[in-house]
């Protein structure tokens, strides 16, 4: 169902997604260049040296592989144990996507610190890297709430 608060939750899942892909995930300050996946060629042309283009491209099948679970496990409504399960996944997938952006940021940092002695390139955080983060919140608090549902449904069968 549509009105329950575990649905609230995975939508803001998915938005938080949408903003993680559209949101810098870290800023070069000297020559201001932003990584961000939606563009993530702009930043990889500019600075050819650089490999990291098999994450981003990770990045980017992840972002989709969460977005895919997120819609299925809104709509499995009826079948909470399968919500459960799809949330489980949906959450070691976020897992991977906060390890790879993070290795992803940090390989950057320690290439350009070795192409650059003079160390004109300061790495900063951007805010789309800590989306994924607050995603995994909202998706345990989902699965809380499914599992409480599930709980009173069997309470309810023993009733009977």
């Amino acid at each position: 169902m549509l009105q329950r608060i575990q649905t609230v939750f995975l939508f803001l899942v998915f938005v938080f997604a949408i903003l993680f892909v559209m949101l810098p995930l870290a800023n070069l300050q000297d020559p201001f260049v932003s990584l961000q996946l939606s563009r993530y060629p702009v930043f990889f042309d500019a600075f050819d040296e650089l490999t990291g283009r098999w994450m981003a491209l990770l990045l980017v099948i992840l972002f989709f592989a969460v977005i895919l679970l997120t819609v299925a496990t809104s709509f499995y409504y009826k079948k909470r144990l399968v919500q459960i399960k799809l949330g489980k996944y949906n959450m070691l997938i976020h897992a991977a996507i906060i390890l790879i952006s993070f290795f992803m940021i940090d390989s950057i940092r320690t290439q350009l610190d070795h192409l650059d002695q003079l160390n004109q390139y300061e790495v900063s955080y951007g805010p789309g890297i800590f989306f994924p983060i607050i995603s995994l919140l909202f998706i345990l608090m989902a699965n809380r709430a499914i599992r409480k549902d599930e709980n009173l449904v069997r309470a309810a069968d023993r009733i009977r």
